[in-house]
């Protein structure tokens, strides 16, 4: 059992409201697994309940200068999460870094806000939104100026793939989620791997080389660099991706 919660940050002071509504009771079913777990928490306010999404990271095997460094890197993702929302990137409202401390371990929970009506981009429903060659191209473009805006940003999202974008049924916009592997670096390695990746999560979604020419030459241009330079930089990252995920992955191939 966590004997106590402490809020080290909050986004704002409707943040800080939800915050102090987060209660124990709320996040019990994280205590079965010392893994790292995620999903949807209700906080009770006295207005009414309000849903968040909740990931959870547990210390249970870190001491001292490991532990600080595990703590200090949540502390990063939710700084990176933090400034893309407020330089206006499509990401989910950021609410509070908050820290669970126990005799066994601290557990560190970044909480956002919850997005009701999306669902990630390799869901049927998803699959289903985006089956129209209208809705496609919708997604493509906002797709590459997504991932063009993190890079312009100088952030390295480190794992920008179907699983890790929602896309809402309401106004069919698309939101980038979970930035654990995100990097306050962009050195072009590093940002070709990016683009590789989602390249590779295109190919396995049966995209059409057509489409992902298409994705490549509007994240280009949202970059302000050429295509084909671009092309360039990708070629070998996206083979070591693919080349690992069909060992990884094979029912995909």
């Amino acid at each position: 059992m966590l004997d106590e919660f402490e809020i080290l940050h909050s986004y704002d002071e409707r943040s800080a409201n939800l915050a102090v509504g987060f209660d124990c009771s709320a996040v019990q079913w994280f205590k079965q697994s010392d893994k790292i777990k995620s999903g949807r928490c209700v906080v009770s306010l006295p207005e009414g309940d309000v849903s968040c999404f909740v990931k959870a990271y547990k210390t249970t095997l870190f001491k001292g200068l490991a532990r600080r460094y595990f703590a200090n890197k949540v502390k990063d993702i939710w700084g990176i999460h933090c400034e893309l929302y407020a330089k206006g990137v499509s990401v989910p409202k950021p609410v509070a870094l908050i820290r669970g401390r126990s005799e066994r371990n601290n557990t560190e929970y970044i909480i956002s806000e919850w997005l009701e009506d999306a669902s990630d981009m390799r869901s049927p429903l998803s699959c289903e939104m985006v089956s129209s060659d209208e809705n496609r191209g919708c997604f493509i473009l906002q797709s590459a100026r997504l991932l063009g805006s993190i890079h312009q940003l100088g952030i390295v999202h480190g794992d920008f793939k179907y699983a890790n974008l929602m896309l809402s049924s309401t106004d069919k916009k698309l939101f980038s989620v979970d930035f654990d592997g995100a990097k306050k670096q962009s050195n072009k390695r590093l940002l070709a791997k990016d683009v590789a990746r989602f390249l590779v999560s295109m190919a396995e979604a049966d995209m059409s080389v057509e489409d992902r020419d298409g994705f490549l030459l509007e994240y280009a241009e949202s970059v302000n660099v050429d295509v084909e330079a671009v092309a360039g930089r990708v070629e070998a990252p996206y083979k070591k991706v693919v080349d690992r995920h069909k060992i990884k992955y094979p029912d995909r191939y």
